[in-house]
């Protein structure tokens, strides 16, 4: 069956008319009836009961009728997705995540994903907040995971990914390990150390101060694994937010829920960001996967 010959049967019966069908499909009638005669003798089956003047459908044309415009719908999507992915053959992806991320989907995504596009030149960076919005400004990220901090541009396009449970890493031997869940006043003795750059320093301490409400000093660093050698040191705690399942701490960090409070927040909501002039098929079905993937209970 051709989808040529399955456009034209429901234009006639769309129109109720073989003459009306063939001119919304710019050819002749005769054409029109020597297609669905075709389309009949190819399936075996009458669609069709022609009167006089008039037809009607038989309980197979009914079946077809109903059931051939979404076969069409999503032949004409495949087509358009088969042409957007032939126009991106050499293409990139620049993908940015939050350097407090230590979760395990993010990589099983990219993998997955790198084997489905073979011809994909895609690139992950762990970035700061604020690095990550400005780089999604200047084209240099494509997409980017970041916390819902009300600072997203207006003119970006967020999709929402899930809301994330705050928790505090702390060393093992500290007695606040022992707690079901600590609060940031349990912490105010000991350092919050902080993922960021000197350059990003003062506006990521304005935030934890503000926005997050610590009472303690800071101590800056410049990646995941020095916070995490801190805190096993017991040098200061890492506030940190469960996005998707977390790796497996060292056996000298422990984690504790973070207890909320009226101007603590239990969770930090997670969107997924980027610029709508960048959008492609590829962007939206790797924002589509991870999404699915970090909502996965």
């Amino acid at each position: 069956m051709l989808l040529r010959q399955l456009d034209y049967f429901i234009k006639v019966v769309d129109n109720k008319s073989f003459t009306k069908a063939a001119d919304a499909a710019f050819i002749s009638q005769s054409a029109v009836s020597q297609q669905i005669r075709a389309l009949e003798q190819e399936l075996g089956v009458k669609l069709l009961r022609r009167h006089n003047r008039s037809f009607s459908l038989t309980s197979a044309g009914n079946y077809l009728y109903r059931h051939g415009p979404g076969l069409l719908a999503a032949a004409d999507e495949l087509q358009q997705a088969t042409i957007n992915v032939g126009k991106e053959e050499v293409s990139e992806l620049a993908l940015g995540y939050p350097q407090n991320y230590d979760g395990v989907e993010l990589s099983a995504v990219v993998s997955a994903f790198s084997q489905l596009y073979p011809q994909l030149q895609l690139t992950v960076r762990a970035q700061s907040h604020a690095d990550l919005l400005q780089n999604l400004a200047n084209e240099t990220l494509d997409l980017a995971l970041v916390g819902e901090r009300g600072d997203v541009p207006t003119d970006f396009q967020v999709q929402p990914v899930l809301a994330a449970r705050r928790f505090v890493e702390v060393a093992q031997t500290s007695p606040l390990a022992q707690l079901p869940t600590v609060s940031l006043a349990h912490l105010s003795q000991l350092p919050c150390i902080v993922i960021a750059t000197e350059q990003r320093a003062v506006e990521e301490a304005r935030y934890y101060r503000e926005q997050i409400g610590v009472l303690s000093e800071f101590r800056f660093v410049n990646s995941l694994t020095e916070a995490q050698i801190l805190v096993a040191a017991n040098q200061g705690y890492l506030l940190v937010d469960q996005v998707g399942t977390w790796r497996p701490t060292a056996p000298q960090i422990a984690r504790v829920a973070l207890q909320g409070s009226e101007t603590v927040a239990l969770t930090q909501r997670y969107v997924l960001a980027w610029r709508p002039a960048l959008t492609t098929s590829m962007m939206t079905e790797f924002g589509q996967l991870l999404t699915a993937k970090l909502r996965k209970p």
